[in-house]
């Protein structure tokens, strides 16, 4: 089934939706949370927790691409669940629940601040990418957005790993360059 007829079965609110959506893209569900997770059975979690974001956020969303839309729901449902486990081995939560309770105070001089902080970072990291080459671009993704291992770049990329680690250690210098120079990073 093509992706605009299971979107349709989410509008209708067909469970058959669900059933397509796993046969389609279930596999591809598990890797995307497995590079998070490492473990298989909080893998498989994080992907059903995606398709079940799916059925709550179609509608009123429309992917255009829905591999691309419920593997990014899959990877931040994996980053939830590995966020939770580190919580609770931090006793319970406690010391990250601070540090958010911390964070969300805000600037009594510049209310803004930090919102306006984080637009700029957003615009500046997505200069930064664009800048790169397309490989460069892909091979950043890879591991710091899909968080890819370099010997699996390296192999997608038929590169070696150490020259995948090279070009990666050479563009968190040009990143954090640009950072310095727009005021974004302080040492």
């Amino acid at each position: 089934m093509n992706d605009p007829d299971i979107v349709a079965l989410y509008f209708a609110r067909s469970e058959k939706a669900l059933s397509e959506t796993e046969s389609k893209y279930g596999a591809l569900l598990k890797v995307t949370a497995r590079r998070v997770l490492r473990d298989e059975r909080d893998a498989e979690e994080a992907a059903s927790d995606a398709v079940l974001s799916a059925w709550n956020s179609i509608p009123p969303e429309r992917p255009e691409h829905l591999g691309s839309f419920l593997k990014k729901l899959c990877r931040n449902a994996a980053i939830d669940k590995a966020r939770a486990a580190m919580r609770a081995k931090r006793g319970g939560g406690e010391y990250e629940a601070a540090l958010d309770e911390l964070a969300e105070i805000p600037d009594r001089h510049d209310p803004a601040g930090e919102l306006v902080s984080r637009l700029a970072l957003k615009e500046a990291l997505n200069r930064f990418l664009a800048s790169l080459s397309p490989k460069n671009r892909r091979i950043f993704l890879q591991r710091y957005w899909y968080f890819l291992t370099s010997e699996e770049i390296a192999e997608e990329q038929l590169m070696s790993p150490a020259a995948v680690r090279m070009r990666l250690m050479r563009m968190r210098e040009e990143l954090k360059e640009l950072l310095k120079k727009e005021g974004l990073y302080n040492e």
